[in-house]
């Protein structure tokens, strides 16, 4: 498989073309967020490193190394991935899998390959890598992937070239997500689902394929676009009582209640703002989320930005182990006051 049968990246796919065209260095990092497709070009383009004629497409897929690798058998090609049962990768594995093999020459082709998930490498596990990043021998050649490179030290950084993936566009999301389900034998969903999911996963097919396959998603959206449409009847009372009861029923996915209130909210001002429909996230809820009135439509707009800031508040304090309770509380106090003309 080379990196014309992969969908979009067409910036990704010109680089690491021309490293395979010329002579590759020791060591790469994939980064972009998490179910953006970073191990999917790591294993196209380690395959194309230990294939023994590779083109600027990637492996030939047809000599011995390429078959090797396809049959996960290639005796030069080392992942260093997080176990099911740990939450880092520990530096013992760092040791076996890279210190311990590093200097052993290549059994098979003229290359070595070490494919690194650096969102598992603690500090520690960091500066035990290090010592093999910095002076490894001239057939090794270390990938790395991260979702955030803010997480990698400073010196590890600095000994790698950076190669980001940008997020997908909402056609190629489909694409990838049509593909997905044609492999799998499974009935096709509906092309306004496909759609619907392209959107909203924010050009991230990994995200996408998640939520499609969770059966508990589609009702958690829908009770939220009920939840968001009583928004301005309630009472300050019933807010705290039965909207708090709603947030604290789906205590452990507010993080996606949270993404579904914001979507709600956007279309609202993308309405309110251009009237233009068709970059909706959620163009099922066209006619509940238009207000007719044009000078209801600019009034209401200061409230939703205030809206979606209060949103991405509790997104971050979420993400900061702050009070649910606390955060819950103010942030529905917020909706009901800024949406209440919405």
């Amino acid at each position: 498989m080379g990196f014309a049968s992969l969908v979009g990246q067409p910036d990704l796919k010109v680089r690491l073309g021309s490293i395979l065209k010329g002579e590759p260095g020791h060591a790469y990092i994939l980064s972009g967020p998490l179910g953006i497709g970073k191990s999917t070009f790591a294993q196209v383009f380690a395959q194309a490193l230990l294939c023994q004629d590779p083109t600027p497409d990637g492996g030939c897929g047809m000599c011995d190394s390429c078959r090797h690798f396809s049959h996960q058998a290639h005796p030069d090609y080392r992942t260093l991935l997080l176990d099911p049962a740990d939450k880092v990768i520990k530096v013992e594995r760092v040791r076996q899998t890279i210190q311990s093999d590093i200097a052993l020459r290549p059994q098979f082709g003229r290359r070595k390959v070490y494919l690194v998930d650096a969102d598992f490498l603690n500090e520690q596990g960091q500066n035990t890598l290090l010592k093999s990043l910095e002076e490894p021998p001239d057939f090794v050649t270390f990938i790395l992937m991260a979702s955030g490179l803010e997480r990698l030290l400073p010196t590890v950084l600095s000994r790698l070239t950076v190669l980001p993936l940008q997020r997908y566009n909402d056609e190629e999301v489909v694409a990838i997500l049509t593909r997905e389900w044609q492999g799998s034998g499974q009935s096709m969903p509906e092309p306004e689902s496909l759609a619907f999911y392209a959107r909203y996963a924010n050009g991230v097919p990994g995200a996408a394929i998640h939520l499609l396959t969770s059966p508990w998603f589609a009702d958690l959206r829908q009770e939220t676009i009920d939840f968001y449409h009583q928004i301005g009847t309630f009472s300050r009372s019933r807010m705290l009582t039965t909207g708090f009861g709603f947030f604290d029923a789906n205590r452990t996915r507010a993080d996606v209640l949270l993404d579904i209130l914001a979507s709600l909210v956007r279309d609202q001002i993308v309405l309110h703002m251009t009237g233009e429909p068709r970059h909706l996230t959620n163009p099922d809820q066209l006619d509940r989320l238009a207000v007719p009135d044009e000078s209801k439509r600019q009034a209401a707009i200061p409230g939703l930005m205030r809206a979606a800031a209060a949103i991405t508040a509790a997104r971050r304090g979420l993400a900061l182990n702050a009070s649910f309770e606390g955060l819950a509380c103010h942030l529905l106090l917020t909706l009901r006051k800024e949406l209440v003309h919405a």
